[in-house]
């Protein structure tokens, strides 16, 4: 009687073990999204994660291609790093990495200029007219794909789209037949045209009359400290994803000056704004503050940049230990710091640090990714160090929000959907 009782037992307790053992969770998922900076997908050649302060470990692509790992239940912290293709005529592009919280996102976005995959193109047929433009002698037009300035007011134009709908073209009329860039004293009209859905054969009529006219409004002096130098650029985002560049719009010195709006804006257009200062000090560090903002065109007014607190003009990085080291000493308040560290023939460094992953710590090492399989030149030995950085970011889009969209420097590559300031303080070697 006792053996079948222990044997019925044993049949009860199998399925539940097996319930038990199937109910525990892995943890929480981090998927890691590689864009291109227009926020197509692009492909690395190398990945690598850790936990927390653990060791980093290469991170292979799953069957789809895509890059995910967990983070164990009691853990909150983890890093990324992604190593892109690169094509760049600059020098290398550095290895990027975010030391992240849960709360700060499970799904952050890292930009590789190079990798993406090629997408098709469909040719439309534009005619151009700007002639009803008074001292118009120019025009340029806008699309995703780039921008076609000529030295006449009206022709015949072939644009190349990618076919997605809803896009947008922007038509801007100028005084001059020579168009370059960051000439807003001698634009004379603009209009963006909407709502375009691009086949092939589609012909597309644009022009601009004198009710196109542009508007002005004024950026006000840049309230630098005293002994910097400073400028400001103005540009503009639309909803369907052309972009007039910064400076096109206005742009200047320090003492301010005026940018130009153009007529029609609709929900989802931004004019962008930055403003920077700069300064070099006596030991050579360079000193530089930013304030860049996505605005809404419909409330387009006078500008007043907003900078948050200079490092200090003796910052640098410890380097008496085994790697390159940063003290948390920003004398202001930061949501996000980021490092940069480069050596002589090795792969330089960018890395961006949260204020939930640093925790009470007071310095941010400069993490080790020798021996993980394609980060083996990632050289972050102090007594190798020859370029560093260090920057203080503050945002009033929450970190979730920013790390969603396609950035480079935190700045975000396309139109962010919604208003942002995005401020920085910045300390570097000359």
């Amino acid at each position: 009687m006792r053996l079948r009782w222990l044997r019925s037992f044993a049949v009860l307790l199998v399925p539940a073990l097996w319930l038990v053992g199937c109910s525990s969770s892995p943890g929480t998922k981090v998927t890691v999204h590689i864009e291109t900076a227009q926020g197509g997908r692009a492909f690395p050649l190398a990945v690598a994660y850790r936990i927390a302060d653990g060791e980093w470990d290469w991170l292979p692509p799953d069957k789809d291609a895509g890059y995910s790992f967990y983070v164990p239940t009691g853990k909150k912290r983890y890093g990324v790093a992604v190593r892109c293709p690169e094509l760049r005529m600059m020098g290398p592009a550095p290895v990027w990495v975010f030391e992240l919280a849960l709360d700060d996102t499970t799904d952050p976005v890292v930009v590789c200029q190079e990798g993406g995959l090629a997408s098709p193109w469909v040719s439309v047929t534009a005619q151009v007219d700007v002639g009803s433009v008074a001292g118009a002698m120019g025009y340029e037009v806008i699309t995703r794909t780039g921008r076609r300035p000529r030295g006449n007011t009206s022709g015949t134009q072939r644009l190349s789209f990618h076919p997605e709908p809803d896009q947008d073209v922007i038509l801007l009329a100028y005084s001059t037949a020579t168009i370059s860039q960051f000439e807003p004293d001698k634009l004379l009209a603009g209009r963006v045209f909407r709502g375009i859905s691009p086949t092939d054969g589609l012909t597309l009529n644009l022009s601009l009359s004198g009710a196109d006219a542009v508007g002005t409004a004024q950026v006000e002096a840049l309230p630098l400290p005293a002994g910097w130098s400073g400028n400001y650029a103005v540009g503009l985002a639309t909803r369907g994803g052309s972009e007039i560049h910064l400076g096109d719009l206005g742009g200047g010195s320090q003492a301010g000056g005026p940018y130009k709006t153009v007529s029609g804006p609709i929900a989802g257009d931004y004019y962008t704004f930055r403003a920077g200062g700069y300064l070099s000090t006596p030991s050579r560090i360079d000193l530089t503050l930013s304030d860049r903002r996505w605005l809404d065109t419909g409330s387009a007014a006078d500008l007043t940049a907003d900078f948050i607190e200079p490092y200090p003009d003796d910052y640098a990085p410890d380097t008496g230990g085994e790697r390159v080291r940063f003290s948390l000493g920003y004398p202001g308040e930061a949501d996000v710091y980021g490092f940069y560290a480069a050596v002589p023939g090795g792969k330089p460094i960018k890395v961006w640090v949260s204020r939930a992953w640093l925790g009470d710590a007071s310095a941010y090492a400069m993490p080790d990714l020798t021996g993980v399989i394609g980060f083996g030149d990632v050289n972050t030995k102090a007594t190798d160090y020859i370029g560093w950085e260090a920057c203080a970011y503050r945002s009033s889009l929450s970190l979730n929000e920013l790390l969603a969209l396609p950035t480079e420097d935190l700045v975000p590559t396309v139109n962010p959907g919604a208003p942002l300031e995005l401020r920085s303080a910045c300390a570097g070697n000359s």
